[in-house]
C-alpha cells in the first residue's frame, strides 16, 4: 500500500513531532538534545524558516515551524532530522533508522489551534512527570515564553512569536 501523499501550504505554520525508531530513548542526553538544536539552528539560517515553540523529550520532540515559500515543510524536516541523524549514528556507531516513520506535521489554521498546540508541547515534561510547571523544563520554549529564560538553547537558534502569548504557559 502507497503512502497518502502530503498536501502542503506555502508559509504554512505547522505542528511537527518525530520520534525515535520503536519509541526508543534518542534524546536521553543533554548533549543529545543539544545537538538536535544546533541542527535546527544551522538549517533555519540557510532555509530562513521559522520556530514558534518546542519541547524536547527523551524518546520524541513537537515543534512549532512555519515554512517558507522556498522550502516547504517536508524539505524542512528531511534536512533537521537528517543532519541530526548522521551526528547521532557517528557518535553511537549506530546502525539503522534513527526516527520511527515519517514525521507528523498538521498545519495550524486559526489563532485557537497555535495556542491549544503550544499548551499541549509545552506541558508534555508536566505530564511525563519531568517537572511540575512547563516553564521549569531546559528543553522547552515554555521558558521564552514565560520570560524566563532569554538565553540557554536559545543560543542555538531564533525563536520568534507568534500574535498575543500572554496566555502561553
Amino acid at each position: 500500500m502507497t503512502r497518502l501523499r502530503r498536501f502542503y501550504y506555502q508559509n504554512a505554520v505547522y505542528h511537527v513531532n518525530f520520534r525515535g525508531n520503536n519509541k526508543q530513548t534518542v534524546l536521553g542526553t543533554n548533549p543529545d538534545k543539544i545537538d538536535l538544536l544546533i541542527s535546527v539552528g544551522k538549517l533555519q539560517q540557510r532555509r530562513n524558516f521559522k520556530v514558534y515553540g518546542f519541547v524536547l523529550m527523551d524518546n520524541h520532540a513537537h515543534f512549532v515551524i512555519e515554512a517558507t515559500e522556498h522550502h516547504d515543510i517536508s524539505k524542512i524536516m528531511q534536512a533537521i532530522l537528517l543532519s541530526f541523524s548522521v551526528k547521532y549514528r557517528r557518535k553511537y556507531g549506530y546502525e539503522g533508522h534513527v526516527w520511527q516513520g515519517r514525521f507528523n506535521s498538521r498545519p495550524i489554521l486559526t489563532a485557537e489551534y497555535f495556542r491549544g498546540c503550544l499548551n499541549y508541547i509545552h506541558n508534555n515534561p508536566v505530564k511525563a512527570g519531568m517537572v511540575d510547571e512547563g516553564g521549569k523544563y531546559a528543553y522547552s520554549s515554555a521558558r521564552f515564553y514565560g520570560g524566563h529564560d532569554s538565553k540557554g538553547v536559545y543560543d542555538y537558534f531564533s525563536l520568534s512569536r507568534f500574535g498575543d502569548t500572554s496566555t502561553l504557559t
